[in-house]
């Protein structure tokens, strides 16, 4: 299955039958490799360099484990009450509708995963964001079916979409209700997503506090979430995450020597290193949102 500047293809190992929609082929689709892509299970070759990587981490997991089976069988204990086969009856089901979304959203996911698995960490966040801003418009609708506050959801969606949401702060704020909506009653919302800092011992705490306090804005150890180890682990809460994306992009790449908070090298050192800490978390926290949005109903 090809676009514009990926082909994917089958593992060597892979176990998938030909009938199956998640088989990649020329007739696959977006949404069936999607699938495939997050949960590490085929190839992907960049049609710019013919060059290809085989994919085996699974990124439907907090601690990217292996999948060294290609295969999908973890469908069957993912989510309460679903097995692998309604995943399959929903790819069968659903694949054509809003194709063009889910290629798009397809060709920045491979090419934040072909790039991290290149070690060109800084391009990786590149796509990653470019993946996350182009799942945002699908954010809208998806927010005003599930909310029970009609009047409630038209006033976020009002404020985020137009002046009245202030920027930045306004997108932020609704981006909070939307994951709040999303994964109303779900053990998730509790959880938090850990960055590791690998930097050696001479920059690991120049690197964690510029992380904490000028992308997270934490001034202070009181304001530290509880799973958070100066100088070696920053827990970011889930229901923050989309925060720590989006501050993380506008004060790396929005530099303005104005502000006192953005991300000067000398903060980060390489941005490679920078964002070799953060991209993988941050593929787990848009995988499980895809996940939630394209899972079987």
């Amino acid at each position: 299955m090809k676009i514009n500047s990926f082909e994917f293809s089958e593992c060597e190992t892979s176990g998938f039958v030909k009938d199956s929609p998640f088989y990649i082929s020329e007739q696959a689709t977006p949404l069936a490799v999607l699938f495939r892509v997050f949960a590490g299970t085929c190839e992907i070759t960049s049609m710019n360099t013919i060059e290809s990587v085989s994919l085996c981490t699974n990124y439907f997991y907090s601690d990217f484990r292996q999948n060294d089976l290609s295969n999908l069988d973890f469908l069957n204990d993912f989510e309460e009450g679903l097995e692998f086969i309604d995943y399959e009856e929903c790819v069968h089901k659903n694949s054509y509708r809003n194709i063009d979304f889910h290629r798009t959203f397809l060709a920045e996911i491979a090419g934040c995963i072909f790039n991290l698995e290149k070690g060109k960490n800084t391009v990786a966040f590149v796509h990653l964001y470019r993946a996350y801003e182009h799942l945002a418009y699908a954010f809208p609708m998806i927010f005003a079916s599930k909310t029970k506050d009609y009047v409630g959801s038209f006033d976020s969606l009002k404020k985020w979409m137009t002046k009245e949401g202030n920027g930045n702060a306004g997108e932020l704020k609704f981006l909070k209700s939307f994951i709040s909506t999303l994964f109303e009653k779900d053990e998730i919302l509790s959880t938090a997503i850990d960055i590791r800092i690998t930097a050696n011992d001479e920059h690991k705490m120049l690197m964690f506090n510029a992380l904490a306090k000028k992308v997270m804005d934490w001034q202070s150890i009181e304001k530290y979430s509880p799973g958070t180890t100066s100088p070696d682990i920053l827990s970011i809460p889930f229901i923050e995450y989309h925060s720590f994306i989006i501050n993380l992009r506008n004060r790396f790449f929005h530099y303005f020597n104005q502000r006192g908070d953005n991300l000067s090298i000398d903060d980060v050192i390489d941005s490679d290193l920078l964002f070799s800490m953060v991209n993988k978390s941050s593929l787990y926290f848009v995988a499980i949102i895809f996940h939630e949005i394209s899972r079987p109903r």
